[in-house]
């Protein structure tokens, strides 16, 4: 009895094999799931009363990709990459039995398939996708440092081509489902609710059991690699990789290496080198890092892992920003995506206007890219009011200071606001540096102090560092977290120190780079090395970036803080 593919025959001969991994909310790809659609595709293969098969699935997604979890510990595990290579072996036998069983397999995609999903879907004969947004096809493998090791890399560049599958398997992009229809990934669109039997018309219509790479007289799409066209993908590929990794990760150099040496022999030879390929990363330490930072502990931060219990859930509906300038006016303008009231404050109304206008920039731009509309720029520029009256504050779920690194100015603000805003508000600073412990001492509410450390450019980056003063209580940490999750950003929970974690760790970085000019290194060679270690900027350049005078008032107030312990 199978515990993850639902097995059923109809009238008409069409065997419907429904993917539906009890206990989880997505379907993902584990071994037992292969080894039960192996098995079951052989069940179908000798029942003379099936015609062919049908695969979708009974969740709202089609598969998520690989079980990530298990593939993490590969590498502590002592997994070698010949053990490595077998796994993905048997994924491809699994996958090339199924489009060589002499049957026709349809796949009725009903929702997202990513990574193996996709994988399992490129060996059906004929795909029919949802026509829904959240339809989406695409290989996110390579951001893990992994390469799609089921047939991806030989499948996608014979079925639309090298260049559109260097872009997918490559450079992770999705397709959504015109796109794909276009692309040739999949042949038919259908609404949500007709997948299933626009797939079982297929099979009893048309049922060609043959792939077209097993058709006498194949060519790849566009090209194969003797054509001009197709030298010049891999040439600019090669160039794009140096320029975006320095060669610092191995997954788009083996991807790009799959596809080439796979596509130059037949589609069985091809498999067994992705398979090579893809050992060599999964038992690779780059690919373990990769996958527990970027997936597993991302994973859990996005989920608030460190929200205390037995706080209710409250969301932000009203926000105060103290400080108009370019972290403040970020901070409004993601504030006001995810349909948060906010005031931003500063010293004078025109400078306050001035740090809406920096959202006001962000939507025309957007506009320009098709990205929105001007109802919804309007409506999103609504949310901002600009003002230089603390009284507007009145009524704020979480006011975040985004003023100057001056403990004295940083101290003023805190008292104005505590003034005018209801006792149950949260008081966040963003400091980079500063002990928000030090901080709270100008509050009289100690307990609802906290830091909310934002990066720039906040519309961009993706993560924020919530830092725990001695004092800060579990309401104030776990109403932070949910104000994190509300604007779609990652938080980072850390313990009070100065300079934090980011900060801490970032300005040894540009400490080390300033110390070596000093010291009489070229600057050219100290900003280099950096990028060739994988830095996206040099230590000289982003200090000019974040501005030096910055970096002095940060000198300037840590000197003050730490007294005679500051460093000479």
């Amino acid at each position: 009895m199978s515990h993850t593919i639902q097995y059923h025959v109809d009238q008409d001969g069409i065997a419907l094999l429904t993917i539906d991994l009890p206990g989880k909310p997505m379907n993902v790809l584990t071994p037992e799931l292969m080894q039960e659609l192996g098995g079951l595709v052989e069940k179908a293969v000798a029942d003379d009363a099936v015609k062919g098969i049908v695969l979708t699935s009974g969740k709202q997604a089609f598969i998520a990709g690989a079980d990530i979890k298990d593939m993490v510990t590969a590498y502590d595990r002592g997994v070698t990459p010949r053990e490595a290579s077998e796994f993905s072996l048997g994924l491809n036998r699994t996958l090339r039995r199924m489009e060589t069983c002499g049957k026709p397999v349809a796949a009725a995609i009903n929702g997202l398939a990513l990574g193996g999903g996709l994988e399992v879907c490129l060996a059906c004969h004929y795909r029919v996708l949802a026509d829904h947004p959240k339809a989406v096809l695409g290989f996110p493998e390579v951001n893990i440092g992994l390469l799609p090791g089921a047939g991806g890399t030989q499948r996608t560049p014979r079925l639309i081509g090298f260049r559109n599958a260097a872009a997918m398997v490559l450079q992770c992009r999705n397709q959504k489902p015109a796109e794909a229809l276009k692309l040739g990934l999949v042949h038919e669109l259908a609404p949500p609710a007709e997948v299933v039997a626009r797939a079982r018309r297929w099979v009893l219509e048309a049922g060609d059991a043959v792939q077209p790479w097993d058709k006498k007289g194949f060519r790849i799409p566009h090209g194969d690699l003797n054509s001009p066209a197709t030298a010049q993908v891999f040439m600019g590929g090669n160039a794009l990789i140096t320029k975006n990794t320095k060669h610092n990760y191995p997954a788009p150099i083996a991807a790009q290496s799959a596809m080439f040496e796979g596509c130059v022999t037949s589609i069985d030879a091809g498999l067994k080198i992705e398979s090579q390929y893809f050992g060599t990363l999964l038992a690779g330490p780059v690919a373990r890092n990769m996958m527990r930072s970027l997936f597993v502990s991302k994973g859990k931060a996005d989920k608030l892992a460190r929200r205390p219990e037995g706080v209710a859930k409250a969301p932000v509906k009203k926000l105060g920003i103290l400080g108009a300038g370019m972290m403040g006016a970020g901070i409004a303008y993601v504030s006001a995506q995810a349909g948060i009231e906010v005031v931003l404050l500063d010293t004078s109304q025109e400078s306050a206007e001035k740090g809406k206008a920096y959202s006001e920039g962000l939507l025309k731009k957007a506009i320009e890219r098709g990205h929105s509309t001007e109802a919804q720029a309007a409506a999103l520029l609504g949310l901002i009011r600009p003002t230089a009256n603390y009284h507007d504050l009145a009524g704020c779920d979480l006011v975040i200071e985004a003023v100057f690194e001056s403990v004295k100015i940083k101290a003023d603000v805190t008292a104005k606001t505590e003034a005018v805003v209801p006792e149950r508000c949260i008081f966040a600073s963003n400091t980079s540096t500063l002990p928000i412990t030090g901080l709270a001492q100008a509050s009289e509410r100690p307990a609802q102090f906290i830091g909310l450390h934002f990066f720039s450019p906040v519309d961009k980056m993706p993560l924020v560092e919530v830092i725990l003063g001695k004092q800060t209580g579990d309401e104030a940490l776990a109403r932070s977290l949910d104000y994190v999750q509300q604007i779609r950003k990652t938080p980072i929970v850390v313990n009070d120190s100065r300079g934090f974690y980011t900060s801490r760790v970032f300005s040894t970085f540009t400490s080390e780079g300033i110390t070596m000019l000093a010291e009489g290194v070229r600057p050219a060679l100290i900003e280099n090395v950096a990028k060739m270690a994988g830095m996206p900027v040099g230590p000289l350049a982003v200090t000019d970036e974040v501005t030096l005078e910055l970096a002095y008032k940060i000198g300037k107030e840590t000197a003050a803080g730490l007294g005679r312990d500051y460093p000479a």
